[in-house]
């Protein structure tokens, strides 16, 4: 298993734990580039035109919302994997 596949099974069960710096790394691999950023509000563009906003955590949290994580596994097409 590969560092995506762990990183992708990590999103699926443990959602509220996972750090901006991993939905970046994931997003690049799968061919997202940052496209805009609004204060903590990161949008994303693929060449296929998928657009995905995620939100930065900011103030004392560390990690991203267990919404946008479910939003992404989404987009990306792994929530029905199994």
């Amino acid at each position: 298993m590969g560092r995506r596949e762990k990183l992708v099974e990590k999103m699926r069960n443990l959602p509220g734990s996972i750090r901006f710096g991993e939905v970046n790394a994931l997003l690049r691999h799968e061919g997202f580039v940052l496209f805009n950023q609004r204060g903590s509000h990161c949008t994303y563009h693929r060449s296929d035109g998928r657009l995905l906003t995620i939100v930065k955590p900011h103030g004392g949290r560390k990690t991203c919302h267990p919404a946008d994580i479910r939003k992404l596994l989404g987009a990306l097409g792994y929530e029905n994997d199994a």
